[in-house]
């Protein structure tokens, strides 16, 4: 029953013009004495790119998807060979263009010793859209050892074509806008796989269909089409470019769409990173990136892990801080400190809330200290170094002149850094920190078991307020600013531990908090904490809203 199944089938395949199934040969059919030729190989490797699935030598072109697809390229067959006898050996390629009638031509090689053999097939002896099979077998003047297997590819000589549109409505900074991606493929040719796009006119090098799973930039396009949504990061002439890549790793031309992004609407807001109105955290995630928490993890991290200062290589264990930025801009920078290092740094928002895509701005020590009345002051004698290597804890605070936004700008923000428990407030100075520090407390140690947390105006005013926790005992206490914008009075920062408490959250229990402002929308800043990558909390502040809210408590974790 098996012999006559065998017989059908060679009828069969000679009816339709198809080589008969090649089977390996037996003991009884092959001289042992006779050259092996073994692990047949074709580069580039055909198969599907958007499945990311590929074989050496297909066998069997009739089943499923069919055999796998080659590009724009030459095509090289491998083979190793091998034989009993120390002797020179010649492999002979044997390509057949599948196509009913299609010819079969011999490459056979030089002589040589056995190992491995290929053959060169020039990619304009195959037909674009065509499907190919590649045996080989080798001799060595005396016997002849048997064929290899038929390996298939198919080719694709045609890259995609990619389009961007999008629709009239007006394009905001800081605002959600939709892109439609469109890609389309020949009618012979292998069938779309995926895209990247990107907002930069970078073309992208070396990117594949399974980068999805980490960049959120490559895509399925389903139907040929697939819309995105980005916010434009500023204001002015924008673009979305476009690659799309077909089965067989072809990538079209980068496909640009141009567009104009109007200033946002929503109003510039300390702790704000992209422009959108509202205050951002970040924190560090598995892999030691900057992201807001809940954010895609594909997607590009507002701070690259190996951005990180001083070498550190994660962010998981940097003192970082965003409130305001040193560059009349409309959102947030980010100032970052390595414990131990010696330098602070500036890392300057692109206006979408990514900080690492140049390089950072280091920031000076200050070389001139003084007390709250303006006076001068020895530095090295009240513990303010030449570096920052000493400063446990850094913040950036806001303007000292009240956190309201000029002309859609944030006023000059500033830093509060605790050195040798001492605490410190330097100004901006231009698109820098300023050449002189006030102490803002005694000349003693009280501040070094605290860590500062900067919610923004949270005590009645439109002074940025600050709020300190005791690493000892965890509480959280207020300190506030008074007198006038040109004449601020800083004397409730002289001690760490006089301020209202406003509540008590252990160390031990939540090692990473902060505040950024109002997480909750309800008008009062908020507390939060990070205790592990993936593990994010908010304590909703609790108080008296209005156009100078009060925060006196804070509500259980929501």
């Amino acid at each position: 029953m098996r012999r006559t199944r065998l017989l059908l089938t060679a009828a069969l395949a000679a009816a339709l013009g198809l080589p008969a199934a090649a089977a390996p040969a037996s003991a009884a059919d092959a001289d042992p004495a006779a050259p092996r030729t073994t692990a047949p190989r074709t580069g580039p490797t055909p198969g599907f790119a958007g499945e990311d699935r590929y074989s050496d030598c297909a066998t069997d072109p009739y089943t499923g998807t069919g055999a796998g697809w080659v590009g724009l390229s030459d095509v090289t067959a491998r083979v190793t060979t091998a034989s009993s006898a120390a002797t020179r050996l010649n492999t002979t390629f044997q390509l057949w263009d599948t196509a009913y009638g299609g010819p079969r031509t011999d490459y056979p090689t030089s002589w040589a010793p056995p190992g491995e053999a290929r053959a060169d097939i020039p990619r304009d002896r195959l037909k674009d859209g065509g499907q190919y099979a590649w045996r080989a077998r080798t001799t060595d003047g005396k016997l002849t050892g048997p064929y290899t297997a038929w390996c298939y590819f198919r080719v694709d000589h045609t890259p995609p074509t990619a389009e961007v549109t999008t629709d009239a409505t007006p394009k905001r900074v800081g605002e959600d806008a939709v892109f439609t991606l469109h890609g389309s493929d020949a009618y012979t040719g292998s069938g779309i796989a995926c895209a990247r796009w990107r907002t930069t006119p970078t073309p992208s090098v070396g990117w594949r269909c399974s980068d999805r799973a980490t960049d959120a930039h490559v895509v399925r396009l389903t139907d040929g089409t697939l819309d995105i949504r980005l916010k434009p990061p500023t204001w002015g002439s924008q673009a979305v470019y476009l690659e799309t890549m077909d089965n067989a790793g072809n990538v079209s031309q980068s496909a640009p769409l141009y567009y104009y992004a109007q200033p946002a609407t929503a109003p510039a807001s300390f702790g704000d990173i992209d422009a959108d109105g509202k205050p951002d955290v970040l924190v560090p995630d598995t892999d030691g990136n900057l992201r807001k928490p809940g954010s895609d993890a594909r997607d590009t991290a507002s701070a690259h892990r190996s951005a990180a200062p001083d070498g550190s290589d994660s962010w998981a264990g940097i003192q970082y801080t965003h409130r305001g930025t040193l560059g009349s801009q409309p959102v947030d920078d980010l100032l970052a400190h390595a414990p131990g290092g010696p330098g602070l740094y500036r890392f300057r928002n692109d206006g979408a809330g990514r900080f690492t895509e140049q390089g950072p701005i280091g920031l000076s020590k200050p070389d001139t200290c003084r007390n709250t009345a303006g006076e001068a002051l020895d530095c090295a004698q009240h513990g303010f170094g030449d570096d920052w290597s000493q400063v446990t804890q850094v913040a950036a605070y806001g303007s000292t002149r009240g956190d309201t936004a000029v002309g859609g700008i944030l006023p000059n923000t500033s830093v509060l850094s605790v050195e040798n428990g001492r605490l410190w407030l330097t100004q901006r100075q231009g698109s820098r920190l300023a050449g002189e520090s006030t102490l803002l407390s005694p000349n003693d140690d009280r501040w070094a078991g605290y860590e500062l947390l900067t919610p923004g105006p949270a005590q009645g005013t439109a002074f940025p307020t600050l709020w300190a926790r005791s690493t000892a005992d965890g509480t959280i206490r207020a300190f506030s600013v008074t007198g006038t914008a040109d004449a601020p009075d800083f004397s409730a920062f002289a001690d760490p531990a006089a301020g209202p408490v406003l509540t008590t959250v252990s160390a031990a229990a939540h090692p990473r908090i902060g505040s950024d402002g109002d997480l909750t929308g309800d008008g009062l800043p908020d507390l939060w904490s990070a205790d592990a990558p993936g593990t994010f909390t908010v304590f909703p502040g609790t108080g008296t809203t209005g156009s100078h809210p009060r925060v006196t408590g804070f509500a259980p974790a929501a």
